[in-house]
């Protein structure tokens, strides 16, 4: 509410018992603000980062040529370090951020919480938020972070326990509300390389670390799954562990997030049997069988790291990132 100065000393004059209610609305509403959980996005894109950041720079030149996903795309994901790498100069970042905003696609960042780079949260924070603000300076519209798999990196590559990870990722999450509280943050985990039972526990002992520190806690749980284990039968996991994994959040009002990709990719390039239509239908066979076992993730992120499709757009042509996505959103986002 806006109201000049001298107005407000006429309602303290004349009416002071009104100043007083207004008074406390206003600060019970600043206050409901402050803890709102943001709106987790239904459909997250996360285009390859090789070739020089050729896809992301596809969808920002070229947004007639995925509109139908585009409409239901809520971010883009993208890591800050190979963001950074790629775009070394500003001019041609704030050129890329600018033709997002046009289209009023933000950008969610995958960060680092816990790493070997940055052995805790606030060395991890402390380092890169300088990336982060020149994203910022450079008119990045970003709508939040996803923390790259701290629990398996601590255990790793760190040799520690899932207390200390739990408890430097707090510390980092704790940070980024403090600094960014308009950003949405989530945890990236891999499946089945981390069991179901585990994931299940360190989200339990990662909440109860983030109400200790007296911050919100994480706006989604995104699971990275390897789902050639189940093909392949090597009796690490399987579709009903990442359904139980999905109940579970739900029970605790944790949104899913579900990696969709071409698991199969890697095995298939090494038979030399890969290409885009490799990429497609592995995509979708993941979402058919994740569906068969009453699969149904908050959100879904079609994601690639592998070096493929080989082109992004347009969403028309059979094969493409975009096609992939499209299509898997037509039959499993509703």
């Amino acid at each position: 509410m806006k109201v000049r100065f001298t107005s407000i000393i006429k309602i303290m004059k004349i009416h002071p018992i009104l100043f007083i209610v207004l008074f406390i609305v206003s600060s019970l509403s600043n206050a409901e603000d402050a803890s709102v959980t943001p709106a987790v996005a239904r459909f997250v894109l996360g285009p390859s980062g090789m070739n020089d950041g050729q896809a992301i720079r596809e969808l920002a030149e070229h947004p007639e040529q995925w509109a139908t996903v585009r409409a239901k795309t809520g971010s883009i994901l993208y890591a800050d370090h190979v963001l950074n790498r790629q775009f070394k100069d500003d001019a041609p970042l704030t050129e890329l951020f600018g033709k997002f905003r046009k289209i009023n696609v933000p950008l969610q960042l995958e960060v680092g919480a816990v790493k070997p780079w940055g052995t805790t949260g606030a060395d991890c924070f402390n380092k890169q938020k300088p990336t982060w603000d020149r994203f910022l300076r450079c008119g990045a519209l970003i709508d939040g972070i996803a923390m790259d798999e701290p629990l398996n990196c601590c255990r790793e590559h760190l040799k520690k326990d899932t207390e200390f990870a739990a408890a430097e990722t707090a510390a980092f999450i704790t940070l980024i509300r403090q600094h960014y509280p308009q950003w949405t943050v989530g945890d990236i985990e891999g499946f089945p390389s981390v069991s179901a039972d585990e994931l299940i526990q360190w989200v339990d002992i990662l909440e109860a670390k983030l109400k200790q520190n007296g911050s919100r806690g994480i706006d989604f749980f995104r699971v990275d799954t390897d789902w050639m284990h189940f093909v392949q039968n090597t009796g690490r996991g399987s579709w009903k562990d990442l359904k139980r994994i999905e109940n579970h959040c739900r029970s605790k009002n944790i949104p899913l997030s579900v990696i969709y990709w071409a698991a199969d990719y890697p095995a298939m390039r090494k038979l030399e049997l890969a290409d885009d239509k490799t990429w497609y239908v592995g995509v979708m066979q993941m979402g058919f069988n994740y569906a068969a076992v009453g699969g149904k993730p908050d959100q879904i992120v079609i994601q690639s790291w592998v070096d493929a499709p080989q082109q992004t757009v347009p969403e028309t042509k059979p094969f493409t990132f975009t096609n992939s996505a499209r299509d898997l959103i037509e039959r499993f986002v509703k």
